[in-house]
């Protein structure tokens, strides 16, 4: 070893190299790992444009949704009157004529009983002097009364138009009702259960009758249910048009901002859904989030829209 590396390098270094007899070669590298990286890549890169060509991204047409209960039928009250007993429940099924609501009918029975009370004696009357023309006429007049009075009383009752299910109480014992005042509402057994979209009008010209349609119920997690588009509306129309047609009972439930807007229509496949293993049944007014698949485009048109005239 010369005397110029031993100035240059420390001793340490010196005796560690003097335990090797030979000198060292040079360091050489090992190609496969970067040729293996380079197929990588490329293969990567063919998949991916064989991706963005091949597939298509969806776009959808969002908006709110309420459920219908086909054929449901409002109970209204016929006469002003105060509710003295609610015979009914909501859910609960009753066949045509049941008893629905009774109403405080104390002066209409007390009217029945008296009349009734003079019918009786009037006929005794006649019974003994079947001759007595006055008391045949009385009989007549009272007749007619008790008959007037009976009816009163019985349409203090509110019954059952069909046979159904109770939904949409609203009323209360105690609760004073003027004519036409909603009281409850009655859906037909076996009833269609049907969706109503109000989707924004600018997508009107792309949604057709049979497109997908994906329905998110409010206030239940990841209740989804597919069914398809069965009618849309002819017309694009305002806010308080959609108001108008839902009805008020369900027109405030949704909030709808300032714009224009489509109905669309489809059904339900049953009256019924689970969520978390519980069934549960569909009630006219429920609420939830529409989305309509509209039309697709092949991914590589939306990262390079210059080739959108090529493809088309």
């Amino acid at each position: 070893m010369s005397a110029g590396m031993a100035k240059l390098f420390r001793p340490e270094a010196l005796a560690e190299r003097a335990r090797w007899a030979d000198d060292g070669d040079v360091l050489r590298l090992d190609k496969r790992p970067v040729r293996w990286t380079y197929r990588i890549v490329v293969a990567a890169a063919v998949a991916l444009l064989l991706f963005v060509c091949v597939f298509d991204v969806h776009e959808y047409a969002t908006g709110a949704a309420v459920v219908r209960v086909e054929g449901r039928r409002a109970v209204t009250a016929t006469y002003p009157g105060t509710v003295e007993t609610l015979a009914v429940q909501p859910g609960q099924f009753v066949e045509a004529g049941a008893p629905l609501v009774r109403f405080y009918d104390a002066e209409e029975r007390a009217q029945l009983t008296r009349v009734s009370n003079e019918f009786d004696l009037q006929l005794v009357r006649l019974l003994r002097d079947p001759s007595d023309l006055s008391a045949k006429q009385t009989l007549t007049t009272l007749k007619t009364q008790r008959d007037l009075a009976a009816s009163i009383v019985a349409e203090r009752t509110l019954r059952a138009p069909v046979a159904g299910t109770i939904s949409d109480v609203r009323i209360r014992p105690g609760q004073r009702l003027a004519p036409g005042e909603p009281v409850l509402a009655i859906a037909p057994k076996d009833a269609e259960v049907s969706l109503v979209a109000v989707i924004p009008g600018e997508s009107r010209p792309m949604i057709e009758k049979g497109a997908p349609v994906r329905f998110a119920l409010d206030g239940y997690r990841y209740e989804y249910k597919d069914i398809t588009v069965e009618e849309v509306g002819r017309e694009v129309v305002g806010a308080a048009e959609i108001r108008r047609f839902l009805g008020p009972e369900v027109a405030d439930t949704l909030h709808l901002p300032a714009g224009s807007f489509v109905l669309v229509r489809g059904k339900l496949p049953s009256q019924t859904f689970e969520s978390e293993g519980q069934a549960y049944g569909y009630f006219d007014g429920l609420t939830g989030t529409a989305e309509i698949r509209i039309r697709k485009e092949p991914i590589v048109l939306l990262l390079l829209p210059a080739l959108k005239g090529i493809f088309r």
